[in-house]
């Protein structure tokens, strides 16, 4: 597998949440938060701390059967790492965009129908989803990590930073909120 850097630190492989067995979900995808944090801690660490989805999930005590809130991930990047998981709280898009611009990366809850079929990785997409985003571009859009992507060679695919706003906007009207429910790990020194 290939090494792409961006500003010098090392963009994380993809990481499919189809391949995390998780008990008691009945053979559904539910880890797309647990993976989205293990790119977010890999990212944050430059590749050093490197975890799959389901190594995150079987740090989430109790154990969950479903998908886990950020709350969850922050529990678990904890005890898996000397790392910490930010819950901003009352953040809007330019917050968001603001970390994003600055290469920080972050995990973004969003309804996953509020994203155009050519970005989804499946057809279906009535329900929340997490992915990780590195980056925002003005030219490019966000640089976005989806659970659901089976090609873990990559790194990441081009999202108009128009479609992530909007699905992450629909996911906290859905949800009772105006502020964007988002995470991010803070970056260790290269």
């Amino acid at each position: 597998m290939t090494t792409v850097l961006l500003a010098g630190r090392k963009l994380p492989h993809g990481d499919w949440e189809g391949d995390d067995f998780t008990p008691g979900a009945g053979g559904k995808m539910v880890t797309c938060t647990d993976t989205s944090a293990g790119r977010a801690l890999c990212y944050a660490t430059n590749g050093r701390t490197n975890l799959d989805g389901r190594t995150v999930r079987a740090a989430v005590h109790p154990h969950d059967s479903g998908g886990i809130n950020l709350s969850q991930a922050k529990q678990a990047i904890e005890s898996l790492s000397i790392c910490t998981l930010v819950i901003p709280r009352n953040w809007l898009w330019h917050d968001l965009s603001a970390l994003l611009t600055a290469k920080k990366g972050a995990i973004i809850q969003l309804w996953y129908g509020s994203i155009p079929r050519q970005y989804r990785e499946q057809a279906g997409a009535a329900f929340g989803h997490a992915v990780w985003v590195s980056h925002l571009s003005p030219a490019s859009g966000c640089r976005t990590w989806d659970a659901l992507d089976a090609n873990e060679a990559h790194h990441g695919q081009w999202i108009p930073a128009k479609y992530i706003r909007a699905a992450a906007e629909e996911w906290s009207r859905r949800n009772g909120q105006s502020a964007l429910y988002v995470g991010y790990v803070p970056l260790i020194p290269l």
